[in-house]
Parts: C-alpha cells; structure tokens; sequence
C-alpha cells in the first residue's frame, strides 16, 4: 500500500510482525553525487513489531525526514519506538537518525562500536547507543535478534542483522540494487534484476570486493544456511528461489565470472578518427561471434560509466580505444581506467589502442598502470590520426591474440 498521498512512498507488511517502509526515489540523478541513474534507487526501512519490543532497522536517505516520520506514523506511534538498528552509517541509510531522536529520546540505537560516535559526528546528537559484538544475541520481545559484524563488505562499521523465529536477514547494501522495482519482493531472479544488482555491486560494493566471499560465508555459517528471506536498503526483498540465486549471483560479481561472449569496447574520440578503429574491432568480433557492447565519449554521446563498469565486470575481455589529449590519456578514457583499477581491481584481458596527433607519450603509461593493478594486456597499439593498412594489419593480428585468450 502506499502511503497518504505520496506515491513514492511504500508502507505494507513483509511478513506477520515485519513492515517494510520504502521510497522511490525517481528524482536523484546521480547516486552519491556520481552514478547515473535514470532507472532510479530505493531506500528501504524495516519495521519489527513485538509483543515488547519494537524495532526499526535502518531510515531513509537524508533530506526525506519528514516523509519517513510520516511513513513511520501509519504503523505506530514513533514515542512507542524502542530501538534502531543502523547497519550502516552512509547517511542515505541513518539520514533520519536525527529527526527520530527529537522525536523520541527513549529510543535506544543498536551498532557496530564505531556506529555511536559517526552518530555524534554525522547529525550533532549524542542518543542512548547499545553496542553489539560480532555474532551477539539479543531479545526483542518474542523475536531473536542476531548481529553479525561484516567489517569492509562496505563500511568498517557494517553488520547485519538476523531474526531467527522467521529466517529473515536484513542486510543494508548488501545484496541492494538500483530500480524501483514493481513489486515489493521477488521470489525469483529476472535478468533485468540481476543486472541491477550487478551494476549496485560494481559500482558501490566493487572496491570492497576482496573481503566479499568470506564475508558473505561468515554469514551463511552463523545463520546456518537458513535464510527465508533477504531485506536490503536498496530495491526489492529477496524471498524463495531468489535467494539463492541472490547469494550465487554475488559470488559471480566478486569473481567476475564471465556470464556470456561479451567484450566491452569503451572508447573516446574528439574528432572520429579513432572510430575507424573500434568500427573496424566491434565488425571482427562480431563477425566472431562475441557479443560486443560499446560505450562511447564523443562530441555528442556520453557512456553511463555506471553501467560500463557493471558490464566490463562479467566480460570475457576489454577494449580500451583512447585519444590523446595534452599529452595524457583524454580525461574521462583516464577516469574510466582508474575506476577498472579501483573497482574490478585487474582480472580481465584488455587490448589497447591510443590514436595521437602528434606524438604517443602515453601508451607505455597506461599498460604500466594497468598490468600493475593486474589486468592482462594482450597488446598495446598505437596509431597516428586514420589507420593505414598496415596500422589496421597490426590491430588484426592484435585482435587474434585477444580473441585467443578469452
């Protein structure tokens, strides 16, 4: 059900005791200030109901305070509120942190040790704090509550939370997703989902991803594989045969398990004549039977580097065409390879070609940066403005490597 007037705003139950208090957010072009976003994002709320106890896991983004109070008031009275749990510290998860305390001092606000003072740093208010050791226990009326410490699955502070009597794991930005999806859970996985889910990981949890598996086992051990349910901050509850299929598709992101023939062409051109080029290397793929996706920076197109990453994340290889540009790699081509560095952190193939003007002074530096953050460079060409036959023979031949090693 909606709630009050406001169609963007989602308040309905998830199971018996356990509400859900969701905003659509269609407004917010670019996600922390830099991911673009025109399918939109969620921020979820949980809502637990007990016979003594209730407790609220997580807010909304900052800025939304008044709308989520009045969300909040559909289901209960807010001086009725007992605790908060905060899961996170980002402020598109603890934005109403705040607003709540001014309206109830009684509440007591549960987290990692961390968590009590970023409270006082982040909103100038010093609540009642509970701290919760990794793996403790704590009762909430007739329900368990279960804390596990997930340090660098985001955050230092992140932990999730596990209530036992239904099998339900509430989990932040783990396991989130941009979209607004339709329904408000999934019992499977679509593409389309599982694509959003891949584009959120890539590019909010993708810097992090060393620490993902172990930490995503740590959890799976201490809830003893039972999870009915997956409550993230960020788009739909996860539920039946989309769990498991939530928890193998995080395993494919963190090791970037190739899910087709994809190669990713990405490339930057001032005046086209590196066009030539990637025409000539997306015909041969294809030709090939490589199923090839381009993102362009041109006079006149702009890539979603959002989903740029998301995609070069689960190809089989890469494709890097860059223009020179005041003796460095043109800006955003620049950009685009210090994100593959710090958020896929190496593991792919990557062919490159720079196209220069009037001297190559970068190429060297660009296969430096990226064989030492562990991509594989297959080779590395250089061409002067139009590629003649040979340059074009030369780029055949390097195409026969990459083809080769994927």
């Amino acid at each position: 059900m909606t709630s009050g007037s406001d169609s963007n705003v989602i308040v309905t139950r998830v199971s018996r005791d356990l509400f859900i208090l969701r905003y659509n957010d269609l407004f917010t072009k670019y996600f922390e200030a830099l991911w673009e976003i025109p399918e939109g994002v969620t921020y979820n709320s949980y809502l637990l109901l007990s016979d003594n106890a209730t407790v609220l896991f997580d807010t909304w983004k900052r800025g939304l305070e008044t709308r989520f109070l009045d969300a909040l008031s559909s289901i209960i009275d807010i001086r009725d509120l007992n605790y908060v749990v905060i899961h996170h510290m980002e402020p598109d998860h603890s934005g109403s942190i705040k607003a709540l305390y001014e309206r109830n001092r009684n509440i007591t606000f549960i987290g990692h040790p961390m968590v009590n003072r970023m409270i006082s740093s982040f909103y100038g208010v010093v609540p009642r704090f509970k701290a919760v050791k990794d793996g403790e226990v704590l009762t909430m009326g007739s329900y368990e509550l279960k804390f596990i410490h997930v340090p660098w699955l985001h955050w230092p502070e992140t932990i999730v939370s596990y209530v036992t009597q239904i099998n339900a794991l509430l989990t932040c930005d783990v396991f989130g997703a941009y979209t607004i999806p339709k329904s408000v859970a999934l019992d499977h996985m679509p593409s389309d989902y599982a694509a959003s889910m891949r584009k959120y990981f890539v590019n909010i949890i993708g810097f992090y991803r060393d620490n993902v598996i172990k930490n995503l086992d740590k959890i799976l051990n201490a809830v003893g594989n039972k999870i009915s349910m997956i409550l993230p901050s960020h788009g739909a509850v996860i539920e039946g045969d989309a769990v498991n299929e939530a928890i193998n598709l995080y395993r494919e992101f963190t090791l970037k398990t190739p899910i087709d023939r994809r190669v990713v062409l990405v490339y930057s051109s001032m005046y086209r004549f590196i066009d030539h080029i990637m025409s000539y290397v997306n015909d041969t793929l294809r030709n090939w039977g490589f199923d090839v996706v381009t993102y362009r920076f041109t006079d006149d197109e702009r890539a979603n580097i959002g989903n740029l990453l998301a995609d070069t994340n689960n190809a089989v290889g890469i494709v890097l065409g860059i223009s020179i540009y005041d003796t460095e790699p043109f800006p955003l081509m620049d950009y685009v390879i210090n994100l593959l560095i710090k958020k896929l952190k190496g593991g792919k193939p990557i062919l490159v070609i720079t196209d220069y003007g009037w001297g190559d002074v970068v190429l060297k530096r660009i296969k430096s940066r990226l064989e030492t953050a562990g991509f594989t460079i297959i080779d590395a060409i250089s061409v002067n403005g139009i590629p003649t036959d040979k340059e074009l023979n030369r780029i055949n031949i390097a195409l026969q490597s990459f083809k080769a090693s994927l």
